[in-house]
C-alpha cells in the first residue's frame, strides 16, 4: 500500500529507467497587494477560472483628488517660472544693480525650479501608486481569493493564489545513467515522441532524490495530476 501511494505523489524511478511523473502548472504563485487601499472590485466568480483582466481594484478617490491637485499646483509653478526667468533677463540688463541684487533673483528661480522637480517626482510616485491599485490578471487561472471586498489592505497582504497553465510541466529526477548525454536523447512521454521538451537540468544532486538530477520537462497537457510514465532514448 505505502509503495503505490508513493508513486502517485512523487516523481519516482522505476525499473529500466523508467520514471513516473505528475503533471503539474508550468508555476504556481501568490498575488500579493503592492498598494494599500479599500477592495472595490473583485468577482469571486473569477475563482477556479483562467481570467484575462482587471482582476482586484482598490479605491483610488484621495488619489485622484491628490493629483488633480498636483497637476494645477505644477501648471501654476510653470507660468510662475517663466516670468520670474522673463523678469530675470530684463532685471540684469538694468545699470546699477549689483551682483548681489542679480544673484538673489536668481536664488528665487533655482528655488521654484527645485520646487518643480520635486512635485514632478510626487506625482510620479502618485501615479505608481494609482497603476498598483488595479491588480491585472493576464491569461491566469485562479485557484482563490483570500479577500473580498470592503475589505482593506496594506502593502503585503495576500490576495489570491494563482496558477499560469499556459503549459503544464513535469519533474523527472533521472539517474546517473539517463543524465549522462541526456541532451542528445529523446523524451518519451507514455511511450510517445514529441510530447514533452526538457526545460531545465539540474547539474547538482537533489537534496532529496540524493542520487538524482532533477529535470524540467514542458508539453501542453491541463489534466493537472494525472501521472505520466517518462523515458530517456537515445
Amino acid at each position: 500500500m505505502k509503495k503505490y501511494l508513493l508513486i502517485l505523489i512523487t516523481p519516482f524511478m522505476l525499473f529500466a529507467q523508467t520514471y513516473m511523473a505528475k503533471v503539474e502548472p508550468y508555476d504556481t504563485f501568490t498575488i500579493y497587494a503592492q498598494a494599500a487601499g479599500q477592495i472595490v472590485k473583485l468577482d469571486k466568480s473569477d475563482e477556479t477560472k483562467v481570467v484575462n483582466k482587471t482582476l482586484i481594484k482598490l479605491d483610488t478617490s484621495l488619489e485622484q483628488k491628490q493629483l488633480e491637485i498636483y497637476n494645477k499646483q505644477l501648471s501654476l509653478y510653470n507660468k510662475k517660472l517663466k516670468i520670474l526667468e522673463n523678469s530675470y533677463k530684463k532685471y540684469i540688463t538694468i545699470r546699477g544693480k549689483s551682483q548681489a541684487e542679480k544673484d538673489d533673483k536668481l536664488y528665487v528661480i533655482i528655488e521654484l525650479q527645485i520646487s518643480i522637480e520635486s512635485l514632478k517626482l510626487d506625482i510620479k510616485t502618485l501615479q505608481d501608486t494609482l497603476k498598483k491599485k488595479a491588480i491585472l490578471a493576464k491569461d491566469l487561472y485562479i485557484k482563490e481569493f483570500n479577500v473580498n471586498v470592503g475589505d482593506y489592505v496594506s502593502i503585503g497582504t495576500e490576495l489570491a493564489s494563482a496558477y499560469d497553465i499556459s503549459k503544464s510541466k513535469l519533474l523527472v529526477y533521472v539517474s546517473e545513467d539517463d543524465y549522462k548525454d541526456i541532451k542528445n536523447k529523446k523524451v518519451l512521454i507514455n511511450g510517445k515522441e514529441n510530447m514533452a521538451t526538457i526545460e531545465k537540468i539540474d547539474k547538482t544532486l537533489d537534496e532529496t532524490f540524493v542520487s538524482a538530477h532533477k529535470v524540467t520537462l514542458i508539453l501542453k497537457d491541463d489534466d493537472f495530476g494525472k501521472v505520466l510514465k517518462v523515458e530517456f532514448v537515445k
